[in-house]
């Protein structure tokens, strides 16, 4: 289940920036709250990573992977740094504080993981966004033949599986026609 409080903390950044409009620009997001972007090969294991050195923080995404996989990549390091700055001491009384996404970080094993990974859902996918986007169109995401999902994907510039799971979490599998 997704907690409200991610939910209302990935809602709380776009409603600040004014962001209203899909693809949500991660990267610029990202930016404005004072974060660097970097692309830097970070060899095959590693997505990406939430580097923090006196008080400046900087995301570095691996190029080598997929734009969607980066998209996500970022938006899971950037919650991170807003969700888990006050509530662990990793960025408080440290000088330096690195921290990985590889492929134990998309299992969601680690419930700093799994919070990272409901915020960047949260950030990419907004929930009123979502539902708008489902009764524009008139999505039925239970019809099988219908590549409803797929086309939410392309337009919300995330993967199929990012979607799937993003509309499963939100109890989306209704008709909305």
């Amino acid at each position: 289940m997704i907690s409200k409080f991610i939910e209302s903390q990935a809602t709380e950044v776009l409603s600040e920036l004014k962001i209203k409009s899909i693809p949500i620009q991660v990267e610029k997001i990202a930016r404005k709250l004072g974060l660097d972007v970097v692309s830097r090969d970070l060899g095959s294991n590693v997505s990406g990573v939430l580097y923090i050195q006196n008080g400046k923080g900087t995301i570095g995404f691996n190029p080598n992977e997929s734009p969607v996989r980066r998209r996500f990549t970022i938006a899971h390091e950037l919650g991170h740094f807003i969700l888990h700055k006050i509530n662990n001491d990793m960025f408080i009384d440290k000088k330096e504080f690195k921290l990985f996404r590889n492929e134990q970080s998309s299992t969601g094993e680690h419930r700093i993981e799994q919070e990272a990974n409901a915020f960047a859902a949260a950030l990419l996918m907004p929930k009123d966004l979502l539902i708008g986007e489902i009764k524009k169109y008139k999505m039925d995401l239970t019809d099988d033949e219908d590549d409803s999902i797929s086309k939410l994907a392309k337009k919300f510039e995330v993967s199929v599986l990012a979607m799937t799971y993003r509309i499963d979490n939100l109890n989306l599998l209704v008709s909305w026609a």
